[in-house]
């Protein structure tokens, strides 16, 4: 009867003990309950913080004008002189570069002094490329078309022009002027005075 007595105690006993540590276990974790996302799982819910990016410095535009008064000397002789006018927009990126594009036309009075039969170019299509060098614009001119189709720069313009480099302040009213002069293997000879002027 005694040993009946003692091995129910100890089932009794034993249940308290699994009763008392199943209550101890569901309070822990009631009170702190476990991450579901352990550092290195991602929460397929969260939201991401987002840190806004610097917004990129805008494009910087200036209006550019150019005259160029120039002269080509054959070797066989006699003279062609031009006068012209550009008018053109300047971008500069957010990393300096420049870009852009002028249209530059001949002016009334170009001429030679001797007879051609040569169709003298009218209108020339000028790309802008350099570079923000500091407080200047480190600037070069390339042809990128011409009108009429075929014809040729008699007074020497463009001969002169793309051999330019202009350095010029960045600011509104700021001009430049460079003369040039080419003497090519062929003993033509090619004069200009080229100015360039910044506006807003």
């Amino acid at each position: 009867m005694m040993a009946n007595m003692r091995g129910w105690t100890k089932a009794l006993m034993w249940v308290g003990i699994l009763l008392v540590s199943a209550g101890v276990g569901a309070l822990v974790a009631y009170l702190f309950p476990p991450d579901p996302f352990p550092p290195g799982v991602r929460d397929p819910g969260a939201q991401r913080s987002l840190t806004p990016s610097p917004s990129s410095p805008p494009t910087v535009d200036w209006s550019i004008t150019m005259v160029s008064r120039t002269t080509h000397t054959f070797r066989v002789g006699g003279s062609c002189t031009s006068d012209w006018r550009l008018r053109g927009r300047l971008h500069l990126t957010p990393s300096g570069r420049v870009r852009g594009r002028g249209i530059a036309h001949l002016q009334p009075g170009a001429a030679c002094d001797f007879p051609s039969a040569q169709v003298q170019t009218q209108r020339v299509t000028i790309r802008f490329i350099g570079r923000r060098d500091g407080g200047d614009l480190d600037l070069r001119f390339r042809e990128v078309g011409r009108l009429p189709v075929g014809s040729l720069d008699l007074g020497g313009f463009l001969k002169t022009v793309e051999a330019l480099r202009f350095a010029i302040p960045e600011r509104a009213g700021a001009a430049s002027s460079k003369p040039k002069r080419i003497e090519d293997p062929e003993d033509e000879i090619y004069v200009s005075v080229t100015t360039i002027r910044l506006s807003d």
